[in-house]
This record gives structure tokens, C-alpha cells and sequence, in this order.
């Protein structure tokens, strides 16, 4: 047999010695009509005939025909799980071997699954050729229960031939109760797990040959069917989530330590903020809480385990974006690529990279999931660093899963629930009304101040720091420019009392002077945060500050220098693929920054085996100075054309001096001269009273090393230790 094959047919068989011989002459006949390589393997389940002896004689005489034997009987759904074990296909087909499922609809099965885009198709038992007898109504009656239980749709549930990819239907068979019959809940697990399903009808014969396990009154089977079902009403409803597979895979890696869990008011609190997420966050539920156990568990797996994750992840995400989204299965085709060839991260190197460019010419051209819910998906809109408009979405269990690995990284830097933070944020810069009282309900709940770094001066910086003082925060994140300016009056001024534990700095990287400066006033050590829109938090330093921690658990980071892996030490481009966002994946995306490449062999001393990139050097400081003397962050420009995209396609301001601003302009598919003039009006009244805005429209913006647009900068060398300015 070749190591893989097209197709595999998996028959489960007890006591089927006289079906065997037929069902094997009429699958071989079906796929021989087909374009596919394939192979036929027949599980005997512990049987007391001669079914082993049939098996045995048909595999010698046809290699595609495969055996496999139990000792002992172990249902139905032991003898799936035996198959996949042994089978080569990609693809497998599930079907009985006692012949009332016809061995020609597999044909049927298999070209719908090519045509329509699903991922498992099931043969429904046609009612017209049915015997209508107890069997045949208690499984109606289940059926109804099935689809009222779980919102189902399905004309015959209970059905136990289907095609669809090996991996999907693994994953279907994983769960965390012990049933009778598993294999009545198939396509119930399979609509929980997120997977895209159709159903067709077959024909279904009566049994000619052998006896069924199922009686003509049927009470104790009946019985036991509905103990499964009140067990699946509480895995696949109660508790159902989506799961992401870390939470299996950690039951089968014990992490070497694990962190101490909140207890006493915290705890309570935490559960609290849970169960009120739907109240003060997007998308994100109460389920997140399972997300952040799990993570606080992974980031002790060791290194080695951690790539082997990533791997599995890899393989779902790869064989998901083939075959449900039409940019990347195009792209994979034209490279000669399928599924099978992307197996672990060295392959990795194999799939083109993702641009910018790729991402805005093909959003809506096929880069966007075929099976998507559009109730669980986030539009992220915003101009970006680069000054060009940018929009991508996320499903809600990345939402959910970026959020609790940055609640995660909080910690590193000595933050436990229920402390004080201070947030340096654009606050409610482009927000609607309902998402201000978001943000604000949340900031409740988790104790947390905002303040707006966009309207931080020199005058007011003072009453700035006695709020906090007298609020007390263990915890300070924000943009790093807000840091500089607070610390240079912190030395200046020497002011003490805050008692701030760690700070969290993010959006640009900080230099070492400015770092040291603002860890001496502060009295803590600055932990740096590399994110982007489209990712949110991607690394993170820990309290070893020895290069930043990529959440790996989210995320695969490569570092190349002219398309190979970076050297340690050495500076390359940072290329990202998402592996839990599946509404539209990202598979080595070009993010557009450089950072340092570390040595992955080398643990870190915090004993986390997430690996980790050195200094993130393609972050630029752009800070525009206002006319009262105020430090205005680049990101505030970001903030505010991100809500103008259809009136300013490209935008770049540079500061030429002191009250002089060059504002360049690629106008909009949609640019009015007034829509224009309210931008210039929010940008005048943020600068202040007097300072000149030279508009100039131009074509395009030429590109720096990056592969970015420096959308803003400033030629006024800025000191910020001793809060002075000059033209460079």
C-alpha cells in the first residue's frame, strides 16, 4: 500500500462472513469508477464466525483491502477508531457491512462532498424502503429529540454512512463522556465542533444475511439511548464549546508546573466577570474562561511539546483553508500543493507568502471561509501603521483566545484579577455610543482606569499622576510614548508614592535609555507587548526580560532573511500565520516589521517553553509636537482616519518643524471636500490654535524597508529627558 491514498472505506463487521465477499466486489466495482486512489478496511470486532478467515482470503488477493482484528468485541465506534488507526486516506467513508447501506451511493457521497462546499456528507436512510417496524419508530422518535435538543436539521440523525476528511472525523469521535451508542450523536458532536455538514438520500435495505444487535422490541437499547441522550444534552448543549484541541492535548502532556490559582474574593470576582462578558465585550463569552485555564496550564509544556502542538494545529488550519477557502486552495493548486505536503513547520516554508496587497485585493475575492457564522465574526477595521486602510475579520474563538493569552501576559508582569490597572489609551477615539458603555462597564469590573494619552500635556500631567496616586494601580499599560513623557517629569520633578509593580508598554519599541529611564522612575520593570490590529497581542516579555514570548499556543512566528530563517542575533522580517482564526486564515502573513531572532534551543530562565524573538526593530516613534508643546502620538492620526477610509485611500503626515505639518493625501474611492474638511477640522482643533497643515494629493506613498508606508513621522529631534525639541 502507498503511505497515503485518496480514500479510505472504513467497515465495521461482527459475524458478517456471508456480506463480506459481496460488499467487497461492489466497493471495489464503485471506486474503480471514481479518480481516486483508494483502499477497503474491513474491522472485525471481535466476531465468533469466520469473518477473520474472509477478511483474510480477500486481503490476499487484493492489497487494497485491508484487515484488522479485535480480540474482543468493542462496538461500533472502537472499530472506527481502529480503522482510522490503520487506514491511509485523507478522505474515509464510513459504512456498515451488512449491505442495507448501498456500497454504489459511496459514488454519490464522494462527488457531493467535491461539489458542495461541506465537510461531511451523510447518506440519509430513504423512509420508502424502510420496514416500519418498532426499530424503525423509536428511531424516528430519536431523531425528533436529537433535533429539537440541539438544533439540528437533519432528516436521519442517527446515520452511520458518511464521507468526509479522516482529521474531521477524529475529531468528532473525541469526547468526554462515556456513551452506549456514540454513534447516534455523530453529527450532533460534529455541528458543535464548527463543522459544515449535508445530507442526501440513500437507499436502505433490509437486512438479507446475519442479525442485527437490535431487537424487534428493542426496551433495553432504548433504554440505554436515553441515558446517552440526557449525557450529550449536557456535553453538546450545557457545556458545549468550541474546543481548539489544547484541551486534549494538555490531558496528554502534564506541563511540568502549574501556576497558583486565584482563590477567595478574587476567585469569586473572576467568575463574576465571566459570566457578565456578553455585557462588556464583542463575541467574547463566559466560554473564555476555559481558554485562559488552558493557557495558564501550556505555557509550562516544554519546548518540544509546544512545536508538536503547533504542528497539529498546523495540519487542521492548512487542511481547513484547502478546502473552505478558495484563495488558498487556488494558491495551493497552482504551487502543487495539497494538504498532505504541509505536515509540520518546516514545510511550512513550501506555501507562498501573504501580503498586504493579497489581503486587500482578495478579501472579499475568496479569502473569506465559505463555512463562516456570520453572527460569530469581527470586522477589524483601521488605517494602520502604514497609513493605508486595512480591514480583516475574526472569528469568535480567536477573539476569545487572544483575550485570555493577554490576560495571561498580565500576569507575567505581576498583575493578579481584581488590581488596580491604568490604561495610556486612545479610550473612545472611533467608538459608537454602545461601545463606550462597553469599554466603561469593563473597566469597572476589572478595576481599571483609563486614561487618554492623546490629551496628556505638560500643563496637565501633574494632575494626571495624583489621580494615580491616589488610585494606586499595581499594573500601567499603554502606548510607549505616554511612558516617555511620564518619566521624564517623574525624574524631573522626583516624584514618588505610585507603587506601580510592572508596566506593559506597546506600539512602539522602546529604546534602552528611554526603558532605563522609565523603570528609575517608576521604580519597576517595563514589560514590552509586540501586537498588531490584526492579531492583537502576538509576544511578550516575562519577568526573565531575555526576548519576547510569542504566544504559540495562537500563533507561528518566522523571522527570514532573505527567505531563509534568521540567525540568531540576526535581523530579519517578521512572517506570521494564525492558527485559530479560521474565518480567514492568515498563513505566513508579512506583517511588515523586523525583529532579532533568537536561538530556539536555548530555554528561557522563566521555564516557559514557548519559544521567543529578540527586538522588534521596525517599529518606528512617530510623535507629532502640538503648539502648546504636547506630545501627540502617531497612533492618534491612526485612531482617527481609520473612520475615513472611503475619503483618504493612503495618507503620511510629516512634522517639517514647529507648527508646520505636511499632511499627503491618495484620496478615496468616495473623497468629498467636505468629509476632507471635518478631518482637517479634528486634526487642527488635536494640534492646536495656528499650526499649519499642507495638504498635498499625490498618487502614492513610497515604501520603507519595512515594506511599510511611514505614515507618521517627524524631522523635530526630541529629547525626552529634558522635554526639549529641534529640527534633526
Amino acid at each position: 500500500m502507498p503511505d497515503t491514498v485518496d480514500l479510505s472505506v472504513i467497515v465495521p463487521c461482527f459475524n458478517e462472513e456471508d456480506n463480506l465477499s459481496e460488499l467487497t466486489d461492489r466497493v471495489r466495482d464503485t471506486l474503480n469508477g471514481l479518480d481516486l486512489s483508494w483502499e477497503l478496511v474491513l474491522v472485525d470486532d471481535g466476531s465468533s464466525d469466520g469473518t477473520w478467515d474472509v477478511m483474510s482470503a480477500l486481503g490476499g488477493s487484493d492489497p487494497r483491502v485491508v484487515g484488522v482484528r479485535h480480540e474482543r468485541n468493542m462496538g461500533i465506534v472502537g472499530a472506527w477508531q481502529s480503522g482510522l488507526d490503520a487506514c491511509h486516506g485523507f478522505f474515509i467513508c464510513i459504512i456498515d457491512a451488512d449491505l442495507q447501506y448501498q456500497p454504489e451511493d459511496i459514488g454519490r457521497l464522494w462527488r457531493e462532498l467535491e461539489f458542495k462546499n461541506v465537510e461531511i456528507v451523510q447518506g440519509s436512510r430513504n423512509a420508502l424502503t424502510r420496514k416500519k417496524d418498532m426499530r424503525y419508530y423509536l428511531s424516528r422518535g430519536l431523531n425528533i429529540f436529537l433535533n429539537t435538543l440541539f438544533s439540528m436539521d437533519l432528516k436521519d440523525n442517527k446515520s452511520g454512512f458518511l464521507v468526509t476528511r479522516k482529521t474531521v472525523f477524529q475529531d468528532i469521535l473525541h469526547h468526554r463522556f462515556d456513551y452506549n451508542y456514540f454513534q447516534s450523536f455523530i453529527m450532533v458532536s460534529a455541528r458543535q465542533k464548527g463543522y459544515s455538514y449535508t445530507s442526501i438520500e440513500t437507499i436502505f435495505e433490509e437486512r438479507l444475511v446475519g442479525e442485527s444487535f437490535v431487537t424487534p422490541f428493542p426496551a433495553r437499547v432504548s433504554i440505554l439511548a436515553m441515558i446517552d441522550l440526557v449525557k450529550a444534552f449536557f456535553e453538546y448543549r450545557l457545556m458545549a464549546r468550541l474546543d481548539d484541541g489544547l484541551e486534549a492535548f494538555l490531558a496528554e502532556h502534564e506541563p511540568s508546573r502549574q501556576d497558583e490559582p486565584l482563590t477567595g474574593f478574587r476567585s469569586l470576582l473572576l467568575r463574576f466577570y465571566y459570566l457578565s462578558m456578553p455585557l462588556h465585550h464583542w463575541l467574547i463569552s463566559s466560554d473564555v474562561r476555559h481558554y485562559y485555564r488552558q493557557l495558564k496550564r501550556s505555557q509550562w509544556l516544554g519546548r518540544d511539546e509546544i512545536i508538536e502542538y503547533q504542528e497539529e494545529r498546523l495540519r487542521k488550519l492548512v487542511e481547513h483553508a484547502y478546502f473552505n477557502v478558495p484563495f488558498y486552495r487556488e494558491r495551493m493548486r497552482g504551487e502543487g500543493l495539497q494538504p498532505k505536503d504541509i505536515r509540520n513547520i518546516n514545510d511550512l516554508k513550501k506555501m507562498p507568502l501573504l501580503t498586504k496587497q493579497d489581503v486587500r485585493g482578495n478579501l472579499y475575492r475568496g479569502l473569506i471561509s465559505n463555512d463562516y457564522d456570520h453572527h460569530k465574526i469581527l470586522k477589524i477595521t483601521t488605517s494602520g501603521s502604514t497609513g493605508e486602510p486595512f480591514e480583516c475579520y475574526a472569528d469568535k474563538k480567536q477573539l476569545e483566545f487572544r483575550w485570555a493569552a493577554t490576560k495571561r501576559s498580565m500576569e507575567w508582569a505581576h498583575y493578579r484579577f481584581g488590581d488596580r490597572q491604568v490604561r495610556f489609551w486612545h479610550q473612545t477615539i472611533g467608538m459608537k455610543p454602545i461601545q463606550i458603555i462597553k469599554e466603561r462597564l469593563e473597566a469597572f469590573l476589572s478595576n481599571r482606569m483609563f486614561i487618554p494619552v492623546f490629551d496628556m500635556t505638560s500643563s496637565n500631567i501633574e494632575d494626571t499622576l495624583e489621580r494615580m496616586r491616589r488610585f494606586k494601580p499595581v499594573l500601567i499599560d499603554g502606548y510607549a510614548e505616554a511612558f516617555n513623557l511620564l518619566a521624564k517629569f517623574l525624574k524631573d520633578k522626583k516624584v514618588t508614592g505610585l507603587g506601580v509593580k510592572g508596566i506593559i508598554s506597546s506600539a512602539q519599541s522602546l529604546p534602552a535609555d528611554s526603558r532605563k529611564v522609565i523603570e528609575e522612575s517608576f521604580g519597576c520593570k517595563v514589560f514590552d507587548k509586540y501586537g498588531s490590529r490584526e492579531f492583537s497581542g502576538i509576544a511578550y516579555e516575562c519577568e526573565a526580560h531575555d526576548g519576547h514570548h510569542i504566544v504559540a499556543e495562537n500563533y507561528i512566528v518566522e523571522v527570514l532573511n532573505d527567505g531563509r530563517p534568521a540567525r540568531p542575533g540576526e535581523v530579519g522580517e517578521v512572517v506570521i500565520t494564525d492558527l485559530n482564526n479560521y474565518v480567514m486564515p492568515f498563513i505566513r502573513y508579512r506583517i511588515g516589521d523586523l525583529a532579532v531572532a533568537m536561538d530556539g534551543r536555548k530555554e528561557c530562565p522563566c521555564g516557559r517553553g514557548l519559544p521567543r524573538i529578540g527586538e522588534i526593530k521596525g517599529r518606528v516613534q512617530s510623535i507629532i509636537v502640538g503648539m502648546d508643546g504636547q506630545f501627540i502620538p502617531g497612533s492618534f492620526f491612526y485612531h482617527v482616519l481609520k473612520d475615513y477610509v472611503a475619503t483618504v485611500r493612503k495618507y503620511q503626515i510629516i512634522q517639517e518643524d514647529f507648527g508646520q505639518i505636511s499632511f499627503s493625501v491618495v484620496k478615496g474611492s468616495r473623497f468629498t471636500e467636505q468629509s476632507f474638511e471635518k478631518i482637517l477640522s479634528i486634526l487642527g482643533k488635536q494640534l492646536g490654535e495656528g499650526v499649519n497643515i499642507q495638504v498635498k494629493f499625490v498618487d502614492n506613498i513610497k515604501m520603507v524597508r519595512t515594506g511599510k508606508h511611514m505614515a507618521v513621522s517627524s524631522r523635530l529631534k526630541i529629547d525626552f529627558q529634558d522635554g526639549s525639541f529641534k529640527k534633526d
